[in-house]
């Protein structure tokens, strides 16, 4: 095993410690013990997991993910979750209750796997939107409204992933359609 390894295993348990004081609010030292044991438990199962190869992509992985890169990501990505999250009650709240149900099928130049089940994940993170399937790189997501899918559309959001693993992502959506309804499907 490498120092790499290693590290990725320090900074996984650093955070998942963090994680656990920060959701139990307790510091006494049975709850600490319990968190100690508990991320434990999760880095031995994540480790098992490693060995496994879930997709056939995973034996080349392609460029690696930047770190740097992830660092803006995510409050970038914090900042779109919480405009969605208005735009969605404004929906709920309205008395007539604008919605604009549509399935977005769209292809992606994304690198690898994982940039794919980045972008899955954001995408169903981001309220309004939710990604019902990922098949190769083909991508098909439900809309509860226009204005939820507006970070789809323009590209934004499969930008800022593609530029988690590329210097210079280039026309990252391609073939975007819009379903209204199942025949279009």
């Amino acid at each position: 095993m490498n120092l790499l390894f290693f590290r990725n295993i320090l900074i996984q348990a650093g955070l998942l410690i963090a994680f656990w004081l920060v959701l139990s609010g307790l510091m006494d030292a049975f709850h600490i013990t319990l968190g100690i044991i508990s991320v434990a438990l999760v880095i031995l199962v994540n480790y098992r997991l490693r060995n496994y190869c879930f997709f056939r992509e995973e034996t080349s992985p392609g460029p690696p993910l930047n770190l740097f890169r992830f660092l803006i990501f995510i409050p970038w990505l914090v900042k779109e979750i919480i405009i969605a999250s208005l735009q969605v009650a404004f929906i709920v709240l309205h008395p007539r209750v604008p919605t604009n149900p549509a399935v977005l099928r769209f292809k992606t130049r994304l690198p690898n796997m994982r940039a794919k089940v980045i972008l899955g994940n954001s995408i169903t993170l981001t309220p309004g939107t939710l990604t019902l399937w990922i098949k190769n790189d083909e991508f098909l997501v439900h809309s509860l409204a226009d204005v939820s899918s507006n970070s789809i559309l323009s590209g934004a959001l499969p930008l800022q992933v593609a530029r988690l693993y590329l210097e210079r992502p280039e026309d990252v959506v391609h073939d975007l359609a819009i379903i209204k309804s199942k025949k279009d499907l």
